[in-house]
This record gives C-alpha cells, sequence and structure tokens, in this order.
C-alpha cells in the first residue's frame, strides 16, 4: 500500500514539474540576449545565396599587398548560379579568380557551397596597388553572381596569420 501512494505522488510531481520545466526554456521569448550573439566576419543573404564569413587577408608582414578574399557562398535555391566577379570598393581591378577542377568557372550547384581561400579551394585575389588598403580597416566588398545579381558588404581586413596564416594572398598565389 505505501508504495502506491508514494507511486501516485511521484506520478502527480512529475506531472507538475515536467511541463514547468518543458515551459522554462521558453521563458526568454523570441528576443533572448543569447540570441543576439553574432559571428564577427559578415554574412548577408541574396536571394538563394547565403554570403558568410568573409575577411579580406592581407600579407602577413608589411603593409598592402595584394588581397585574398576568404569565406563561404551557399546556394539553398534549385538553380545553379555563378560568381562572376568581386571588386573592393576603392581598389581599380576586380579579383583575379582561381578555380578547382571541381568548380572551374565558380559555379555553385543547388544545395551546394563555394568556399574562397584556404588549402585545396577557389581563390580570389584582388590586386592592390599603391597599398591602399592595409590590415585593420574595414572595405566596402561586392560579390556579383550570374543569376542573383549584386550584394555588397562591410569587410574587414585581417593579416595572413594565426587562423588566417593558410588563406592569405601569398599561399593564394603560391597555389596557382
Amino acid at each position: 500500500m505505501p508504495h502506491r501512494r508514494i507511486r501516485k505522488a511521484l506520478a502527480a510531481a512529475l506531472l507538475v514539474i515536467a511541463p514547468a520545466l518543458a515551459l522554462a526554456g521558453c521563458g526568454a521569448g523570441n528576443d533572448a540576449e543569447t540570441l543576439q550573439i553574432a559571428p564577427d566576419t559578415p554574412a548577408t543573404t541574396l536571394g538563394s545565396l547565403k554570403v558568410q564569413n568573409v575577411v579580406l587577408v592581407s600579407p602577413a608582414v608589411g603593409r598592402g599587398g595584394p588581397l585574398a578574399v576568404t569565406g563561404s557562398i551557399y546556394n539553398g535555391g534549385t538553380a545553379p548560379d555563378q560568381l562572376q566577379q568581386v571588386t573592393v570598393n576603392e581598389l581599380p581591378q576586380p579579383a583575379v579568380f582561381t578555380p578547382t577542377p571541381q568548380r572551374p568557372e565558380m559555379r555553385i550547384g543547388p544545395n551546394e557551397s563555394l568556399q574562397l581561400g584556404g588549402p585545396g579551394n577557389a581563390t580570389a585575389v584582388v590586386p592592390n596597388p599603391a597599398d591602399l588598403v592595409t590590415s585593420g580597416q574595414s572595405r566596402r566588398v561586392t560579390f556579383r553572381f550570374a543569376r542573383e545579381g549584386e550584394v555588397t558588404m562591410w569587410v574587414t581586413v585581417l593579416p595572413a596569420t594565426g587562423i588566417y596564416a593558410g588563406f592569405g594572398p601569398v599561399a593564394a598565389i603560391a597555389g596557382q
């Protein structure tokens, strides 16, 4: 008999506590402080394309020099698209692409990603005459796509050190 009472009491307590615990997770609401945390690299959406984690990487030593564009472009649509051009606002020439054998024309198929920069990925290197752009600055970078059009975002310029050591323009040019 006492075991039956204990089981009933535990069942009743469980019925009261379980929903309270489940609802407590929703207590922060849709605008919780933790939802405001974002990466320190820019990201934007253009139609079915998501351009994410974009950084301009300058040479590790000295001032100026060519800039490597790093980042990821995801195509969440049903039709392929093609990266046609990348420009940095104050520089006269667009990036020079070095595609991979898997993406010879910088095409991004449906539900596929194009990685720019880093070992084994396509590269985009922007000539930087007169060292107009240096580490520590932010610049407007424009991506032009065949189907979705253009998108411009502010991007930070970081040196090719630390996590970006294999992403810099020297590594990109050496891989050509």
